[in-house]
């Protein structure tokens, strides 16, 4: 019998050798696994490092924004216009360069409308009794009491050339320390004047106390000056006797 070395079951055959898996082959299987895992753990990673920086940068946008606005300071309001200086002028100037217009008292004595400058007259009242004192000049009707004060009181005919009669209303004006009171028949209304269209008085005769004559409605409006009309209530001379 020939040498042959016999052949245990437990031992493997030349033909088959048994060998063992490589960790290698094992670590190849196992890749595409974790390729993915990487991959989505790199892609998170990324993701939130970019919202970090979109986060940074608004934050140095609004940060930069407030830089310029406080180096710029409060924001500047356009300036307010100023309101218009109030006119000045007296009427009498006014009606000289026909420029603007003007607020007018109208009051009636003997039928006839009649105007002043609004602002130089204090009040208007029901005429109370007249108090005769000694010596009166003409034009002069008396004193009455205006609030707990005597006032002297005047009459505009012979200053405004008419034969009218003691009116019902009286006209009160404030004058240096004291007041001074027109009697006249009634008040109309307190109207604007456009000076532009005021005419000549038709006669010169009054050229001291009358100013022009605007139209007013379908009458005609005589404007006087308060100042010069007061002036020629006082200073009415004594009537010649026969």
């Amino acid at each position: 019998m020939t040498g042959k070395r016999k052949v245990r079951a437990s031992e493997p055959t030349p033909s088959r050798p048994m060998t063992a898996v490589p960790p290698a082959v094992r670590r190849r299987q196992a890749a595409p696994v974790e390729l993915a895992r990487a991959l989505a753990a790199a892609r998170a990673v990324e993701a939130a490092a970019e919202a970090a920086r979109a986060a940074q940068a608004r934050a140095d946008a609004a940060e930069a924004e407030q830089a310029l606005t406080e180096r710029a300071g409060p924001p500047r309001l356009a300036p307010a216009e100023e309101p218009p200086a109030p006119d000045t002028r007296s009427l009498r100037d006014k009606v000289r360069a026909r420029d603007g217009s003007a607020e007018v008292l109208v009051f009636i004595v003997a039928g006839e409308r009649f105007g002043l400058d609004l602002a130089a007259v204090e009040e208007v009242i029901d005429l109370p009794p007249i108090k005769h004192v000694p010596e009166m000049p003409p034009a002069m009707l008396g004193v009455i009491t205006v609030r707990g004060a005597l006032t002297s009181t005047y009459t505009p005919r012979q200053a405004l050339g008419l034969d009218c009669h003691d009116g019902a209303c009286a006209l009160i004006f404030h004058r240096r320390r004291s007041r001074m009171a027109l009697v006249i028949d009634d008040v109309d209304d307190a109207v604007p004047v456009d000076l532009a269209t005021l005419r000549e008085a038709p006669s010169a005769l009054h050229a001291g106390v009358v100013l022009g004559v605007a139209r007013h409605g379908a009458a005609l409006l005589t404007l006087l000056d308060a100042e010069a009309l007061l002036a020629a209530c006082q200073a009415t001379p004594h009537p010649e006797s026969a």
